[in-house]
């Protein structure tokens, strides 16, 4: 009696099948997920409908010889779909020891794999970034130490060439140079933009003062930066190369769609100081934050939105047509960082 109240009390589907896997006895929770009563037949799951098999071997792994006591896969159902879950088996022997009823225990993962498919999307989006960034800091060093060296031997041989270019080709020298020194500046400033050395070297601070001197220029606009997190507190490379990238590609989207002449960038600590917040607010033309983020081609917004997942942040747009455009990260520490923001 007690076992029985055992059997129909567990949340896990259990059931009892016979050697043609005709279910002899079956418990509530087996019936809510899959539907299946007493005498309906146990169908094959997804693996064990595609498996290859002998001529003689029994298409259900878990009824023929060697078979596991655990394994997962998918299940039909009687609702018309497939559900993951998870197989145990036990045999139930008869007299003669031979086996005579197999009871099949049935666990519901579809949160396992949610949870992991989710965990395998955010791991391919932080290899997508980490290749990315790698290929950047390739690409900057190869046009700071090929490229641009080359070029700068080029000027090098022109300021030679200088001294015996006769009279009349002196326009035609003045033009290639200055050709030349726009070139050398745009390389340098592709470096830049690919990879900044200041972040490496000196930090976030530095290198947004720098980014934000580039765009100001660039675009003829207004930066105002407020940064208001501990002196000195450097957060893992990391972490500072997305805030970097994060910053970049907001004030970048502002710069070119918004329209606007004056952006305000501030970033500082949490009151818990176990994080930071970084707020960027224009006053441009402003846009439907749903409407472009399911229908643009563009990736703007979902770059931003995979990096702030990578920190374990959140982001928060508020925008309308015609009203500017505030973008609002949250973004906590690691322990390490906390570990440092205390100290500071």
């Amino acid at each position: 009696m007690l076992e029985h109240m055992l059997f129909q009390a567990l949340s896990d589907g259990v059931l009892i099948m016979d050697r043609n896997r005709i279910i002899q006895e079956i418990n509530p929770a087996a019936t809510r997920m899959t539907g299946w009563e007493t005498g309906h037949k146990v169908p094959y799951c997804l693996f064990c409908q595609y498996r290859e098999v002998e001529h003689d071997e029994e298409r259900c792994l878990l009824m023929g010889k060697n078979a596991p006591s655990y394994f997962e896969s998918e299940m039909p159902t009687l609702y018309g779909e497939s559900i993951p879950v998870s197989f145990s088996t036990t045999y139930l022997p008869a007299e003669d020891g031979t086996v005579e009823h197999t009871l099949l225990m049935l666990r519901d993962i579809s949160q396992k794999k949610q949870e992991e498919e989710a965990r395998m999307a955010k791991l391919l989006a932080r290899q997508t970034i980490e290749a990315q960034e790698a290929e950047r800091k390739r690409l900057a060093q190869e046009l700071h130490d090929g490229i641009g060296q080359s070029l700068y031997s080029i000027s090098m041989a022109l300021g030679l060439l200088r001294q015996i270019v006769p009279e009349s080709g002196t326009q035609l020298f003045a033009t290639a140079s200055a050709t030349l020194a726009d070139t050398m500046r745009e390389v340098k400033q592709l470096s830049v933009t690919l990879r900044p050395p200041a972040l490496d070297i000196l930090g976030l601070k530095a290198a947004l003062v720098s980014l934000i001197r580039q765009m100001e220029q660039h675009f003829s606009l207004k930066i105002t930066m407020r940064y208001k997190l501990p002196l000195g507190l450097r957060m893992s490379s990391s972490m500072e190369l997305h805030i970097y990238r994060i910053v970049q590609e907001t004030l970048s989207n502002a710069a070119k769609h918004a329209k606007s002449p004056v952006i305000f960038l501030s970033l500082r600590p949490l009151s818990n100081r176990f994080g930071l917040r970084l707020t960027i607010r224009d006053k441009g033309k402003g846009f439907d934050p749903i409407h472009v983020y399911r229908h643009s081609t563009g990736l703007g917004l979902k770059h931003l939105a995979e990096r702030t997942k990578l920190l374990q942040g959140s982001m928060h747009i508020s925008s309308a047509p015609g009203r500017g455009t505030v973008l609002r990260f949250v973004i906590p520490f690691t322990s390490t960082e906390e570990t440092d923001n205390e100290k500071n």
